[in-house]
């Protein structure tokens, strides 16, 4: 029998971002997929579905939990998920000992840098996710620009 894990993070994310919206004023899940998307094998695809369901999303531990999801995926979205209070330096040192949460955090910093999507920002709160986004992949040892494969301006 074939594990069922990316169905079921599908499914958690679906629950956890239902009727929520990101900066854009688009469906939460969106993202989600999007960085599913942008990720190989279902365990990547099932981490990245999950990245955002406890800062952004509604699920609540318990019933994290309950999916019964392997512990690879739980400690990839654990590496993900930042805490408060913590630095970029932190959270990106936790993510990087992850090889499954790093490939996500590319993915994901790909996605926030979209241009469609930092059009749509006001000046300011482009700025400062700019600046978050570009010292997070610092800290991942390389550069925004060569994450998106473009300059981001």
């Amino acid at each position: 029998m074939a594990d069922d894990h990316l169905e079921r993070a599908i499914a958690v994310a679906a629950r956890a971002f239902d009727g929520r919206t990101d900066r854009q004023g688009q469906p939460y899940i969106a993202h989600a997929i999007r960085v599913m998307l942008d990720v190989e094998g279902d365990d990547e695809r099932a981490v990245a579905m999950l990245h955002d369901v406890f800062e952004w999303g509604t699920v609540s531990l318990r019933e994290f939990h309950a999916q019964k999801l392997p512990k690879r995926i739980v400690d990839a979205v654990d590496a993900l998920t930042k805490r408060q209070g913590e630095s970029i330096a932190e959270h990106v040192e936790r993510v990087r000992s992850s090889q499954l949460a790093t490939a996500v955090k590319v993915a994901d910093l790909r996605d926030n840098a979209l241009e469609w999507r930092l059009d749509e920002l006001d000046d300011a709160t482009r700025a400062k996710l700019l600046r978050m986004y570009r010292e997070t992949a610092e800290h991942l040892g390389t550069t925004l620009d060569e994450i998106c494969g473009r300059e981001v301006a």
